[in-house]
């Protein structure tokens, strides 16, 4: 009965290797693809910072300048309750004991919306005399939808790739066998970074390190989002 079992099982695997050999080895062309685009952002993060100080006999808290930011952030007609927050933890009340002018500071998220409030916001900044307004990321509200419709065009662009290279040589693409995203996430740059230190009173921004003067007509770099896509088609 041993020997019975041991020889239907070699039967068995000689019929499937008699088989394997049979059928044809499926012929594929491996291509890449790519795609870019670039996004004008619509969203806008900058972190402010307030500092505790003393006017003379007189401290000005950060309590009474938070409060001065957010009604005019709301006259901006910005949803402080939604866009406006702390911006870590770590950022309250930092105490700086050893210096006696500089009494604490503390650390703000806003989101922007709209692109026309940019100016106003900076204009804000001067007049209750913020300590630093950092723009620190773009996005954009579809930016999933980019996204997706990135990697569709390098899908296609890969298709296209093989079908010129079959052509050439007499054949046609036949149905897709692989399709892989590689391992390069688009890099999404950010926009103009700009710094103002209002307490300088100088009308001026530092962008990329290069203070310039201060102008309306601003301008952001476009979200860079490349995906490329490696895929495999049949030969027909």
């Amino acid at each position: 009965m041993k020997k019975l079992l041991v020889l239907i099982i070699a039967v068995y695997l000689f019929s499937v290797s008699v088989m394997a050999q049979s059928q044809p080895e499926r012929r594929v062309i491996e291509v890449s693809g790519s795609a870019e685009q670039l996004i004008t952002p619509n969203e806008f993060t900058f972190k402010i910072t307030l500092s505790e100080r003393m006017d003379g006999k007189r401290k000005i808290t950060i309590e009474d300048q938070e409060a001065s930011l957010r009604n005019e952030l709301s006259r901006l007609g910005i949803d402080v309750a939604k866009d406006l927050s702390v911006f870590d933890l770590s950022s309250q009340y930092f105490r700086q004991r050893k210096l006696k002018d500089v009494l604490s500071t503390k650390d703000y998220r806003l989101k922007i919306k709209d692109l026309n409030k940019i100016a106003q916001l900076q204009d804000l900044a001067d007049r209750i005399n913020v300590t630093r307004l950092d723009l620190i990321d773009t996005d954009h509200s579809d930016i999933i939808r980019f996204r997706e419709e990135t990697k569709t065009e390098a899908t296609k662009a890969a298709k296209r790739k093989a079908g010129y290279l079959l052509a050439g040589i007499g054949h046609r693409v036949g149905a897709a066998v692989y399709i892989k995203e590689v391992d390069e996430e688009s890099s999404q740059s950010r926009s103009m970074n700009f710094t103002s230190n209002t307490n300088s009173r100088s009308n001026s921004f530092a962008v990329d390190g290069v203070e310039v003067s201060r102008t309306d007509g601003l301008s952001f770099a476009p979200i860079r989002m490349r995906f490329v896509i490696v895929a495999k088609f049949e030969i027909e």
